[in-house]
C-alpha cells in the first residue's frame, strides 16, 4: 500500500503539481517584466519631452540637408522684404563615430535694423535648425558706398545610429 501511495503521488505531481508550480513561476516573471514595461512606458512622456526640447535646441530631426537650405533661403526671403541674399555657400558636412554635423552658410544684405530683424526671427521661429553664428562686416562697392553684410552660420546635428 505504501508503494502505491507513493507511485500515485509521483504521478499526480508530474500530471498535476509540477505544471501547477511551473505556471505560478512563468506568471511571476511575466508580472515583472509587465511592470518594467510600465515604468519604461512611463518615462516615454518624459522621453518625448526631451526630444522636442532637443529639436529645439539643435534643429528638427529627420528633415533631409537640401530641406533645409532651402527652408533657409525661404525663411530669408519671406520675413525680411528689403534684404538681399548677397551669398550662399554650398552644405558642410563633417561626419563622426557616432553623429554628423551639417553646416548651411548664409550671407545678406541690408540695413542694420533690417537685418537684426532677420537674425532676431531666425533665432525665435526658424526650427529647422540652429544658428550658431553671426557676423555683421561692411563691403565697398566700386569705392562709392559702404554695404551692411550679415554672415549666419547654422548647423544641425544627426545621429548615424
Amino acid at each position: 500500500m505504501i508503494i502505491l501511495f507513493f507511485m500515485l503521488s509521483a504521478t499526480a505531481y508530474k500530471r498535476s503539481f509540477h505544471t501547477l508550480f511551473e505556471v505560478i513561476s512563468e506568471y511571476k516573471m511575466l508580472s515583472k517584466k509587465a511592470d518594467d514595461i510600465n515604468k519604461k512606458s512611463k518615462s516615454t512622456g518624459t522621453l518625448t519631452n526631451d526630444i522636442a526640447y532637443l529639436d529645439k535646441i539643435i534643429g528638427k530631426e529627420g528633415v533631409t540637408k537640401e530641406m533645409v537650405q532651402q527652408g533657409i533661403v525661404s525663411f530669408a526671403s519671406t520675413n525680411s522684404k528689403n534684404i538681399s541674399i548677397s551669398d550662399l555657400k554650398p552644405i558642410h558636412d563633417f561626419p563622426e563615430d557616432d553623429y554628423h554635423i551639417i553646416t548651411n552658410q548664409l550671407d545678406v544684405t541690408g540695413n542694420a535694423n533690417q537685418l537684426l530683424e532677420l537674425a532676431y526671427n531666425f533665432e525665435k521661429k526658424f526650427d529647422f535648425s540652429r544658428m550658431v553664428s553671426q557676423n555683421f562686416y561692411t563691403t565697398k562697392k566700386n569705392n562709392k558706398s559702404e554695404v551692411l553684410h550679415l554672415k549666419m552660420i547654422f548647423q544641425n546635428y544627426e545621429n548615424n545610429k
